[in-house]
C-alpha cells in the first residue's frame, strides 16, 4: 500500500523538533554506517534540468527528482521504498521535506561548531524562503535577541524585517549591506542564489560560524576566497556533493586557499573540530539521505496525525523466478 503526502500534510506532521530530531538521526545514521550515497544525476532539458538523488536509510531508500524550469520554477518528488521486499511505501510533495530538512540540517551543522557557544546575534543574508526557513529553526534553537537582515531589495528586507521581528517575537532589522549585516555577528547565515561572492569575507567577527546554503551549483557562489581562508575546517553536509557542486568550495580550492583535508563531514565532526581556528564554515548542498530520514518521520507520524492519502498498489510486483540467494557469511 502507497502512502501519498502533499505539502500540506508534512507541514501539518514536521514540527520543528521532529526536523530537527531527523536531521539528527540523518548524521547518526550516516556515522553508524547505515546510510548510502550515491551521485546526484542532472540531465539538461530545453529550458533547465531534471535531476535525481538516490540514496538509502537504515531500512528504506528510496530517490528524489526535481524538475528546474528556467521562467517557471522548481517541482520536487520523493519517492520512499521498504528495502526489505521493494514495496512503494510512500510518494511525497518534497517541497517542503527540502525546504525543512534544509534548515534543520543547518541547524544541526551550527550546534556543532558552536560547541556549547550561545549565540545572541545573527547576521542573515538573504529574504527568500530558505532565509524564512532557517531563521525560524535558528531562532528556536539558539537564543537569539537581535537579528541583522540583508538582501538586495531595499523595500523586501524592510518587509521581511516587519514580518519576522512579529512572528518570532525577536529584534530584526533590516541593514544597508552585506558587511553591515554579518560584522559583529557570533552567528551567519547565507541563504542566496549569485553567480558572485555576496559579502567580503574580512567581514565576519573573528570566530564567526558562517552557515552558507546557498552555493549547490558550480555557476554559485557565497563566499569569497578571503573567507575560507580564514577557515582551517570547512563542514560539509556531503563532502563528495561540496566538491562537486559548490562554486565557491571549487574555487578556493583552485585558487589554493582551501584543501580538500580541510573539509570535514558532518558525521565526522565529533573531535575533528576541536583545533579548528579563525571562522568555523559550514557548507551544504543538500542530500537524499536528509530527504529520506524527514520522509522516514512523515511516515512513522501520519497514522496518529491521520494524514495521507492511499494510492493501493502502486506498482505491481512482477514475482522472482529464482529462490533468494542465502545471505553471504562474514570472514
Amino acid at each position: 500500500m502507497t502512502l501519498h503526502f502533499t505539502a500540506g500534510d508534512v507541514r501539518a506532521l514536521v514540527t520543528g523538533d521532529v526536523a530537527l530530531a531527523a536531521a539528527r538521526d540523518a548524521v547518526q545514521a550516516e556515522a553508524d554506517g547505515e546510510t548510502l550515497a550515491v551521485a546526484r544525476t542532472d540531465m539538461p532539458t530545453p529550458r533547465g534540468f531534471l535531476r535525481v538523488m538516490p540514496g538509502r536509510f537504515r531500512g528504506i531508500g528510496g530517490m528524489k527528482t526535481m524538475s528546474m524550469t528556467r521562467g517557471v520554477g522548481n517541482r520536487y518528488l520523493l519517492t520512499v521504498y521498504d528495502l526489505t521486499d521493494g514495496d512503494v511505501l510512500a510518494i511525497l510533495d518534497a517541497d517542503e521535506i527540502t525546504r525543512l530538512r534544509t534548515s534543520a540540517t543547518t541547524t544541526i551543522a551550527a550546534e556543532l561548531l558552536l560547541d556549547g557557544a550561545e549565540p545572541v546575534r545573527l547576521g542573515l543574508l538573504g529574504t527568500g524562503f530558505e532565509a524564512t526557513g532557517h531563521l525560524q529553526s535558528l531562532a528556536k534553537r539558539f537564543p537569539l535577541a537581535e537579528v541583522s537582515v540583508y538582501s538586495r531589495d531595499a523595500g523586501r528586507r524592510a518587509k521581511f524585517a516587519a514580518t519576522t521581528s512579529e512572528s518570532l517575537g525577536i529584534e530584526v532589522v533590516p541593514a544597508d549591506s552585506p558587511e553591515a549585516a554579518v560584522a559583529g555577528a557570533e552567528l551567519v547565515c547565507l541563504a542566496t542564489k549569485d553567480s558572485r561572492p555576496v559579502v567580503d569575507g574580512a567581514a565576519f567577527a573573528p570566530g564567526a560560524v558562517v552557515l552558507s546554503i546557498g552555493s549547490t551549483r558550480p555557476d554559485l557562489r557565497e563566499l569569497d576566497e578571503r573567507a575560507f581562508a580564514r577557515a582551517s575546517r570547512v563542514l560539509a553536509d556531503s563532502v563528495p556533493g561540496v566538491l562537486a557542486e559548490s562554486g565557491d568550495v571549487r574555487a578556493a580550492l583552485d585558487a589554493g586557499v582551501l584543501a580538500e583535508e580541510q573539509i570535514v563531514p558532518m558525521a565526522a565532526a565529533t573531535g575533528v573540530l576541536a583545533d579548528a581556528t579563525g571562522l568555523r564554515v559550514f557548507k551544504s548542498v543538500g542530500t537524499a539521505l536528509q530527504d529520506l530520514a524527514l520522509a522516514a518521520a512523515v511516515i512513522d507520524a501520519a497514522s496518529a496525525g491521520g494524514r495521507g492519502r492511499e494510492l493501493g498498489e502502486l506498482a505491481a510486483l512482477k514475482p522472482s523466478e529464482a529462490p533468494p540467494r542465502p545471505a553471504r557469511a562474514e570472514a
